[in-house]
C-alpha cells in the first residue's frame, strides 16, 4: 500500500472528529466523493510507477544482455581512465576478468606498450575535453604478448549535463565542456581476422600457391623498381632465368604429385642459395627467376648461377625415391643489357635456351655480353679447353714496390694465353667465356698450382723469394675445394704458406658474405695471405670491410688515374688509405704510371705501389733477372 493511500484512509477516520460532530449528509457525500477521487488518482499513479519501474528493469536487463552478448569489447572508465565496467568480450580481448580489472588504468588492463599507451591516453583526453566521440586512426594491439589482437578503438563520453540530454549541446550553447562528461565508454572492435584475411588475399595475388615464392606479377614489379634504382645509383642488377632440365620425365614417370614435391624442394634450394635481399620467383611450370640486387656485375651473377646449378643438381629424395635434377640458366644485367623488364626477361629466357641446347647444367649470359655464340664462339671455347691441355697458358709477374724503401716486396701473377702465332692474350679477351663455360675452375686451379711451383723453382735457383699474389674468381670462391687446392699446391712444392697471397675482388666479396668469410678464415688458417682487390668499386666497402680478415687492400687503378686532376678521386684514395691504416692494413695502389701519381701517394703515406712506372709484367725467366738486380741493389 502506498503512502498516499494511507493518508486517505487516515483522513477518513479522523474527519468527523475534526468537524466537531457528525457531518451532514451532503457534506459527507462530498467528502466521500473527494476521497474516492483522490484514491483513484493515487491508484493510477501507483500503477504508472509500477509500469515505469518494470519498463526500466526490462530495459536494464536488455542492455545488460546486449553488453554480455555483443562481440565488441565495451569498457566504462572514470575521468582518470580507470576501469569501472567490462563486458565479457572486453575480458576475452584483454585476458583479464572484470574483478581483476576494476580500478586499474585501462592501458594496464589492455597490456599496451608505451607508444600505444600514449596514443590511447591522447584519444581519451580528447574525448573528455570535447565531449565528442573520438575514433583512433590506427588499430591497437591489445592483449598479452604473443597473443595480442588488433582492435579498432573508439571513445565516447558519458554526458551528464541537462542541456546535453535535451539539446545535445552544453549549457552555454557552445561546444560541450569538460564538466559535462566525467566518464567514458571505449569500444574495441576486433579486426585481427579481417586484417589476416586481407593479408592472405594480398599474398595469394602476388605469390605462387605451390612454392610460396613471388609470382610473375610481384617479380615484374620488383624488377622494374630495381632497374630504376640501378639507373639512379649507377650500379647494376642481375637476373637469372632458370629452367629445370628434362623435368617432363619426372612428371611422366612418377606423376604430378612427385613433380610438385620436386618443384617445392628446388624452390627451397634456390632460396637457400641466395642472399636475403635477392628475389626468388616462380615464373611458371618448371621455370624460376632470381633477381640479384642491389649491385652486381657479370662475375657475381655468373658465380651465383654456378652455385645454384650445383644446388639443384644434388639428389632429391621424395617418398624414398632418389631424383636427380639439373638446370640451365640464362643471365642478363640491367641497365647494361636494357631497361625494360619484360624485354630483359625475354633476353634471359633466350640465353637459358642456349644453355639448354648445349646440354644443360650450365649458364649462358645474354649474347650482347658474350659476343656471337656462333661457330666462332664455340670454336673459342674448344680452343680454351685444348689450351689448358696443351700448356698454352702462362703466368707473368708484376713487381710491387715498397714506397718508403723502393724495394720490391711482392709480385702479382697475371694470366696470359699464348696464341699459335705467338701473340699473348690478356684475360679480358677470354675470361667471360671461361666463366660462362665453367672452365674458370680448371684454369683457376692451374694458376694457383703454377704460381706455387714457380716459387719453388725460384727457390731452387737461389733467388730471393717474394710473396706472390694470385687472383681468384667469384666462382672459385664459392667452390669449397679452393682451400684444398691451395693446401695441396703448397705441400707438393714444400713452399711456405706465407709466400702465397690470394686476391679477391670487392664485388666477389659482396656475392656471398657468409661463404666468403668462412673461406678467408680457412685460407688464413693455412698461413696464406689475403688481399682485397679493386677496392672502392663495390657497393658496401666501408660497411663490410671490418668483417673480412684481409692482410692487404688494393686500390683500383681507376681511382689512381684520377688523383692528379680529379678532387673526388683524390679524396677517395686519401680516405681509403686512412681507413686501411686505421684497421692496421697496408695499402697497395695499382696502375701507378707517373711521377705525379707517385708523389701524391708518397705524400699520403701509401704503403706499396704497382704499375708501369716501376715495372711491366714480366715472364718468369725475365723476372729472375729483375729479382737478382733488386737483391744486388738492396743495401747491406
Amino acid at each position: 500500500m502506498t503512502a498516499g493511500l494511507v493518508c486517505v484512509l487516515v483522513a477518513c477516520a479522523l474527519w468527523p472528529a475534526r468537524a466537531g460532530g457528525m457531518p451532514s449528509l451532503p457534506s459527507l457525500s462530498a467528502w466521500i466523493g473527494g476521497t474516492l477521487a483522490a484514491l483513484a488518482v493515487g491508484l493510477s499513479l501507483y500503477q504508472r510507477h509500477q509500469q515505469a519501474r518494470d519498463l526500466l528493469l526490462e530495459a536494464l536487463a536488455q542492455a545488460d544482455t546486449t553488453l554480455q552478448a555483443v562481440n565488441d569489447g565495451v569498457i566504462t572508465l572514470d575521468a582518470r581512465h580507470r576501469v569501472r565496467f567490462m563486458n565479457p568480450s572486453a575480458e576475452r580481448l584483454s585476458g583479464i576478468d572484470l574483478d581483476a580489472a576494476l580500478g586499474r588504468p585501462v592501458h594496464d588492463v589492455l597490456g599496451l606498450a608505451p607508444a600505444e599507451r600514449r596514443r590511447l591516453e591522447e584519444t581519451l583526453d580528447q574525448c573528455l575535453r570535447t565531449g565528442a566521440v573520438v575514433q583512433m586512426g590506427r588499430s591497437l594491439p591489445v592483449g598479452p604478448p604473443g597473443g595480442a589482437r588488433q582492435v579498432q578503438c573508439s571513445a565516447s563520453p558519458v554526458l551528464t549535463g541537462l542541456s546535453h540530454a535535451r539539446h545535445g549541446k552544453s549549457n552555454s550553447g557552445g561546444a560541450p565542456s569538460a564538466g559535462d562528461s566525467t566518464a567514458l565508454v571505449i569500444t574495441l572492435t576486433d579486426l585481427t581476422d579481417s586484417l589476416l584475411g586481407a593479408g592472405h588475399l594480398q599474398h595469394e595475388a602476388t605469390h605462387d600457391p605451390l612454392t610460396g615464392l613471388p609470382n610473375r606479377a610481384l617479380l615484374a614489379d620488383r624488377f622494374q623498381h630495381a632497374i630504376a634504382g640501378a639507373q639512379r645509383d649507377g650500379s647494376q642488377v642481375g637476373l637469372l632465368f632458370i629452367d629445370i632440365d628434362r623435368f617432363k620425365r619426372i612428371n611422366d614417370s612418377l606423376g604430378h604429385h612427385h613433380g610438385d614435391a620436386v618443384l617445392q624442394a628446388i624452390a627451397q634450394r634456390l632460396q637457400a642459395g641466395c642472399a636475403p635481399h635477392d628475389t626468388v620467383a616462380r615464373w611458371g611450370g618448371d621455370e624460376f627467376v632470381v633477381l640479384l640486387e642491389p649491385a652486381v656485375n657479370r662475375e657475381v651473377a655468373a658465380a651465383r648461377a654456378a652455385q645454384l646449378i650445383a644446388a639443384v643438381a644434388a639428389e632429391i629424395q621424395i617418398d624414398g625415391v632418389e631424383i636427380a635434377c639439373g638446370c640451365s640458366v640464362g643471365i642478363v644485367l640491367a641497365p647494361q643489357d636494357g631497361t625494360r623488364g619484360d624485354a630483359l626477361i625475354a633476353m634471359a629466357d633466350a640465353a637459358m635456351d642456349r644453355a639448354k641446347a648445349r646440354g644443360g647444367m650450365r649458364f649462358e649470359l645474354h649474347a650482347a655480353e658474350v659476343p656471337g655464340w656462333t661457330r666462332a664462339g664455340l670454336a673459342l671455347e674448344t680452343r680454351l679447353r685444348h689450351g689448358l691441355e696443351d700448356h698454352c697458358f702462362e703466368l707473368h709477374y708484376q713487381p710491387q714496390v715498397h714506397v718508403a724503401s723502393g724495394r720490391a716486396v711482392g709480385l702479382e701473377a697475371l694470366l696470359r694465353w699464348r696464341q699459335p702465332d705467338g701473340e699473348l692474350w690478356a684475360p679480358s679477351r677470354f675470361l667471360a667465356v671461361t666463366e660462362e663455360t665453367g672452365l674458370i675452375l680448371a684454369i683457376g686451379e692451374w694458376v694457383v698450382r703454377e704460381a706455387v711451383a714457380q716459387i719453388a723453382r725460384w727457390r731452387d735457383l737461389g733467388l730471393p723469394l717474394l710473396p706472390v699474389s694470385v687472383n681468384v674468381s667469384a666462382r672459385q670462391c664459392l667452390d669449397r675445394s679452393l682451400v684444398q687446392i691451395v693446401a695441396s699446391a703448397l705441400a707438393d712444392n714444400a713452399v711456405p704458406a706465407a709466400l702465397l697471397k690470394i686476391e679477391i675482388t670487392e664485388s666477389t666479396a659482396m656475392a656471398d658474405l657468409g661463404q666468403l668469410h668462412s673461406l678467408l678464415t680457412d685460407l688464413r688458417a693455412l698461413g696464406v695471405g689475403v688481399a682485397m682487390d679493386d677496392f672502392g668499386t663495390g657497393y658496401s666497402s666501408l660497411a663490410h670491410l671490418k668483417r673480412f680478415p684481409v692482410d692487404q687492400i688494393k686500390i683500383d687503378p681507376s681511382f689512381i688515374n684520377d688523383i692528379t686532376h680529379d678532387p673526388s678521386g683524390a679524396a677517395i684514395v686519401r680516405a681509403t688509405i686512412a681507413l686501411a691504416h686505421s684497421l692496421g692494413v697496408p695499402v697497395v695502389a695499382e696502375g701507378v704510371e707517373s711521377e705525379e701519381q707517385m708523389h701524391f701517394l708518397t705524400l699520403h703515406q701509401c704503403d706499396i705501389v704497382q704499375g708501369y712506372l716501376h715495372a711491366m709484367p714480366q715472364s718468369a725467366g725475365d723476372l729472375a733477372a729483375y729479382l737478382r738486380r733488386s737483391a744486388d741493389a738492396t743495401p747491406a
